[in-house]
């Protein structure tokens, strides 16, 4: 890149054309620190200033000057949130987009440019998170949403480096899974009996399902004649804008503040999620009832009168509705919290705590698209089952604690 040194204000600067995303230049001049001038007037430190000046341009040299590196953090963020859209899922970026909103705006809008944002900087806002109480995992929400920006930026040589790579990040700590065991999804059935959440609390239970495939279920998809329930579709709710065409139909809208659709999604999360049951007679019996009980009810809308999960009236139950009566059902009848999806992971631990199934079998039944995801997360051992292991290991031992071989 090409220079000159100038003289301002008594002090060495260098001079130079930065290109710009334009294709155009923007001259900058840099002051070097080193003084030009001594009293009587003659130049001084030339030599001294042309070394700065060759450090100064190296920092310089390939960078290209951009609106972009104008913007505040919070505008670069939702900038390459849009970007990247297409492909998140409507839910999660629902969720992002309420993250900018609620953390990230309210902190940078008024700050400094992305282009002069420091580690530390980006340090002071997940300390400011903590402090206000904070999970670990919401600031590692926080800085995946961030650390896009800076990547762009750095990629498109609107910035030096990326300060992301130094960020202190909080530790995540992780948290036991809570799950049911077969006593407690007994005494939740029975609460769940006649409750607004009666159905997708049962298809969780049984099948493991997620909710959004509970509530996607149509009847087209449960075959009585081969007793067969098949798992081909979801209901999520958000901008229907960003998926893929003819992967989706939108089948109505959530009201509030900030309007969703409902989207009847045809592409599930994986390969493996698309999915078929067998039904055996306890859920055959109950889907038949259940769908002879909607034949005769009185409905307000016709639109989901093709779905399992309705409420009284034919209205969808929704994926957040589920989450929310789950809370008060639990509440009510005393039981421990969980979450709704841990339903699921119920359903596969009773599984892989159950010799008669290999991770093959469990893996298929959950819509895993790989092994270890069954294994690491479904897995589980009770305490009698530790007390067998360790009658089996000291049994090996037999000097150590004495025990003899007519015992």
């Amino acid at each position: 890149m090409k220079y000159s040194l100038q003289i301002n204000n008594r002090k060495w600067c260098v001079s130079f054309y930065l290109p710009q995303n334009n294709g155009k230049f923007k001259q900058k001049q840099l002051s070097t620190g080193i003084t030009a001038l001594d009293n009587k007037g003659n130049k001084i430190n030339k030599r001294k200033a042309e070394e700065k000046a060759k450090e100064i341009i190296a920092r310089f040299d390939g960078l290209v000057d951009s609106e972009f590196a104008n913007w505040t953090l919070d505008k670069c963020a939702e900038f390459c949130l849009e970007q990247r859209k297409t492909k998140l899922s409507p839910t999660t970026y629902f969720d992002y987009q309420n993250a900018l909103k609620v953390h990230i705006k309210p902190y940078f809008q008024n700050r400094k440019p992305i282009r002069d944002l420091k580690a530390r900087d980006i340090e002071a806002f997940c300390n400011m998170l903590v402090r206000e109480g904070k999970s670990a995992k919401t600031v590692h929400k926080m800085l995946g949403l961030i650390g896009p920006a800076f990547r762009y930026a750095e990629k498109n040589d609107f910035i030096l480096k990326n300060p992301m790579n130094v960020v202190d990040k909080p530790s995540k700590t992780r948290s036991e899974t809570h799950y049911y065991t077969a006593e407690q999804l007994n005494i939740l059935a029975k609460a769940a009996k006649g409750s607004y959440i009666e159905t997708p609390v049962i298809l969780a239970m049984v099948l493991g399902l997620r909710r959004s495939e509970i509530v996607g279920i149509t009847w087209d998809n449960v075959d009585f004649e081969n007793r067969l329930i098949h798992i081909r579709q979801s209901v999520v709710t958000g901008d229907s804008s960003i998926l893929p065409k003819g992967t989706y139909k939108v089948i109505g809208e959530v009201g509030g503040r900030r309007k969703r659709e409902i989207i009847l999604k045809t592409m599930l999360k994986t390969d493996s999620s698309v999915r078929s049951f067998t039904m055996n007679d306890a859920l055959y019996n109950y889907l038949k009832m259940l769908k002879a009980e909607q034949e005769v009810m009185i409905r307000e809308t016709n639109a989901y009168k093709d779905f399992l999960c309705v409420n009284a009236v034919g209205t969808l139950i929704l994926p957040d509705s589920i989450t929310h009566y789950f809370t008060k059902l639990l509440d009510k009848n005393d039981l421990p919290h969980i979450k709704f999806h841990a339903l699921r992971h119920s359903c596969i631990s009773l599984l892989a705590n159950n010799t008669a199934f290999t991770m093959k079998q469990i893996q298929d039944y959950a819509g895993h698209g790989d092994f270890l995801t069954t294994f690491n997360v479904y897995s589980h051992t009770d305490d009698s089952d530790k007390k067998t292991e360790m009658d089996y290991i000291t049994s090996c031992f037999t000097d150590l604690f004495g025990i003899s071989d007519e015992e």
